[in-house]
């Protein structure tokens, strides 16, 4: 019997540990499910916000979309009229600029003191004497034809305020001698010179003083520069010169100065005269220009100073 008994034990011992490794499997099964469940969760998560949305919810999102382009949008629209407003400047500016007086031509006229009145320029002109040879009149009353271009002219060997040769290069071959006699007397004398306008056709005039017109209107216009065929430059017997001191520019400030000075007091030994001297502008229509001086030839030229004569007054005729 005590056999018997221990054979019993011994089968319940052996099916209880047989009852413990198979229940012990289902907990194993369990804890593997457990474990496995936060993973699938994880994984359909990312599932759920890839969810298609609804119609609503997507015209809700294409609202705001198109709310977060319209600043951008907006931002350009506004700052257009900055961007028009600048250009607009930059091209007022550049019409300034190109309205600006050259430092080769003469300066708009300054109403710093009382101007006498410019002669009537209205009336009709004459023809001027071209068999006066030196003497020939260009002025508001006397005029050359359009087309007139004397057959002597060259360019006379003298510093210029500018590279290269250029129609206003040119001087009729006496005019040049006495330029070149004149610079080389300023050279010993540590005047330092620059010759900037000589001969201008007359298509070259009208050019220039239909500008000045629309610039400064015609009144003020025709108180320093000559109408097309009434300019002294046309004769080939003119020459503007300046300095380095007033930027060689044709300014009344060029009288003040040591250059400017000398040229007055010297330019007739050598055939020159100051053609627009101070104080003259009732006896030749034109504003003092202490850069234009006029070819007359020497005789008739320290005659003319000596006097304080015009040209006109020296030869008795009109202007």
């Amino acid at each position: 019997m005590k056999k018997v008994l221990t054979a019993s034990v011994l089968a319940l011992v052996l099916a209880g540990c047989q009852t413990d490794e198979k229940s012990s499997e289902p907990v194993e099964k369990d804890e593997k499910v457990s474990e496995q469940k936060p993973s699938e969760q994880e994984t359909k998560k990312p599932e759920e916000e890839k969810k298609p949305e609804t119609p609503a919810e997507e015209e809700k999102e294409e609202a705001k979309e198109e709310q977060e382009k319209t600043p951008p949008e907006k931002e350009k629209e506004e700052s257009t009229p900055e961007e028009e407003k600048t250009e607009k400047k930059t091209t007022e500016e550049q019409k300034q600029e190109e309205q600006k007086p050259s430092s080769q031509e003469p300066e708009p006229k300054k109403e710093e003191e009382p101007q006498t009145e410019t002669p009537d320029t209205k009336g009709q002109a004459e023809s001027a004497d071209l068999g006066k040879g030196l003497l020939v009149v260009a002025n508001k009353k006397y005029a050359l034809p359009i087309g007139y271009r004397p057959p002597d002219l060259t360019v006379p060997k003298v510093r210029f305020s500018y590279a290269g040769t250029l129609e206003q290069s040119y001087l009729r071959a006496s005019a040049a001698r006495g330029l070149e006699a004149m610079f080389n007397a300023a050279d010993k004398d540590g005047i330092e010179l620059f010759a900037v306008s000589g001969f201008r056709s007359g298509e070259r005039q009208k050019t220039l003083y239909d500008g000045y017109v629309a610039r400064d209107g015609q009144k003020a216009a025709d108180t320093y520069s000559a109408r097309p065929g009434h300019s002294e430059h046309q004769t080939g017997l003119a020459m503007d010169i300046s300095a380095r001191s007033v930027g060689n520019g044709l300014t009344q400030a060029l009288g003040n100065t040591k250059e400017g000075k000398w040229i007055a007091a010297n330019a007739p030994k050598y055939g020159f005269i100051l053609r627009y001297g101070p104080g003259m502008q009732a006896r030749t229509g034109y504003m003092y220009e202490p850069w234009h001086i006029r070819y007359v030839g020497v005789g008739p030229a320290q005659t003319i100073t000596n006097n304080g004569q015009t040209l006109e007054e020296y030869l008795k005729v009109g202007h």
